[in-house]
C-alpha cells in the first residue's frame, strides 16, 4: 500500500518536537561561580603577588641578597591573602559580577618571560606603580579588605623609596558629602586628634634640634598643620564638631639627641599610619582613598627618620607570635 505522503512543514514540526522532548530530559549545564567584588579583587591581588615574588626570586638568585627582606614583604601579602580566602586557590575564577570595584589592569610586574632583564631599579618602579593603584582599589570592597589593600599599598611605596625624602603626591581632600555617616565623623575627629598631637610633637622637637635636621622638623610640622586644617573642614563640612587639641601631649621619652629626636618623629609617624589606616574603613570611598594616600606619606616620612626594616603591614597590629607546642619527653 502506498505510504501517505508527509510535507516538509510537518517533517520541521515533528523534529522540533523530538528536539524539544530530548531536551526535557537533559541535565543542564550549571551556572559558572561568580566571583564577588572582593573575590575578583582578591584574585587580582594574589596573581600580582605571586608574579612579583617570582621577580624577586629571580634577582636573589642572581645574587641580590639585599632583596630577600622586600620579598619576604610580598610573601606575608600573600600568605594573608590566602588566608582570607582559601577558596581562590581551588576555584577557577568565574565572570565577575557587574559591581566589581575595578576592572583588573595589567599586571604591575612583568611576565615571566622578562626576568632576565629586570633590576632593582625597574623593580622600585613598579612597586611604586603598584602602590599608586591602591587606592582606586577600595571600593565596593569590606573594610577588612580595604584596610589590608592600603596596609600593602604603604608597604610597597616604601619599596619604592630611593632616597630620604617622601615623595608621595599629598592627598586632595574629598567633597562634602550630604548625608554623611556618623562613624566617618568620628574616624575622622580620631584622625585629628592624632594630628594634633603631631603638631604638638614636632613642635617640641623643631625647638630642640638645629641644622639640617631642624629643616626637615620643620617641614614635617608645616605638613601636620596643613593636614590638620584639612581635616577640621572635613569634619566641619560634614556637620561634625572637630576635636579640640589639648594644653600638652605626654610624650615617650624628651629628646636630649639628635638621633633621639629622629627616633621620637619616626613614633609620630607610626602612631599616624595607624589612625590613618582606621579612617581608611570608613563607608565614604573618597575618604578611604584620601587616607590610604595619606598613610603612605607617614610612612615615608617616619622612613625618613629612622630607616631601616620595616614591617609588612605598615598600621596594622602585630600579630601574636603563635604559642611553641610543648615536645613530647623523651
Amino acid at each position: 500500500m502506498r505510504q501517505p505522503h508527509l510535507s516538509r512543514r510537518a517533517l520541521l514540526a515533528g523534529g522540533a518536537a523530538v528536539a524539544a522532548l530530548a531536551g526535557c530530559g537533559a541535565t543542564p549545564d550549571p551556572e559558572p561561580v561568580r566571583d564577588t567584588p572582593e573575590q575578583a579583587l582578591a584574585r587580582t591581588l594574589i596573581a600580582d603577588k605571586e608574579r612579583t615574588i617570582a621577580l624577586y626570586s629571580a634577582l636573589i638568585a642572581g645574587g641580590d641578597d639585599e632583596l630577600v627582606g622586600l620579598r619576604d614583604h610580598h610573601q606575608a601579602h600573600l600568605a594573608e591573602l590566602r588566608r582570607r580566602y582559601p577558596d581562590l586557590a581551588t576555584r577557577p575564577p568565574g565572570p565577575t559580577t557587574s559591581a566589581s570595584p575595578a576592572t583588573p589592569t595589567a599586571s604591575p610586574t612583568a611576565s615571566p618571560t622578562s626576568t632576565p632583564t629586570m633590576t632593582p631599579g625597574r623593580m622600585r618602579a613598579l612597586e611604586r606603580k603598584s602602590a599608586a593603584r591602591r587606592p582606586a582599589q577600595l571600593a565596593g570592597v569590606a573594610p577588612a579588605l580595604a584596610q589590608l589593600v592600603a596596609s600593602m599599598g604603604a608597604c610597597e611605596i616604601l619599596h619604592a623609596a630611593t632616597t630620604a625624602a617622601a615623595a608621595v603626591k599629598p592627598p586632595q581632600p574629598p567633597p562634602a558629602a550630604s548625608g554623611a555617616d556618623p562613624a566617618d565623623v568620628e574616624k575622622l575627629r580620631k584622625a585629628l586628634a592624632a594630628e594634633h598631637a603631631a603638631v604638638f610633637a614636632y613642635g617640641l622637637l623643631g625647638a630642640r634640634t638645629s641644622g639640617s635636621l631642624r629643616a626637615r622638623l620643620t617641614r614635617a610640622f608645616d605638613a601636620h598643620r596643613d593636614r590638620r586644617d584639612e581635616l577640621r573642614a572635613l569634619i566641619t563640612a560634614r556637620g561634625g564638631e572637630p576635636a579640640e587639641p589639648q594644653a600638652s601631649y605626654a610624650l615617650p621619652s624628651i629628646p636630649s639627641s639628635g638621633p633621639a629626636a629622629a627616633r621620637l618623629a619616626a613614633h609620630v609617624e607610626t602612631g599616624l599610619t595607624a589612625s590613618y589606616l582606621e579612617l581608611v574603613a570608613a563607608a565614604d570611598v573618597a575618604l578611604r582613598r584620601y587616607a590610604a594616600v595619606a598613610m603612605q606619606e607617614t610612612v615615608l616620612r617616619g622612613h625618613s627618620f629612622r630607616a631601616g626594616p620595616a614591617t609588612a603591614f605598615p598600621g596594622m597590629p602585630v600579630p601574636a607570635a603563635p604559642t611553641p607546642t610543648p615536645s613530647p619527653s623523651g
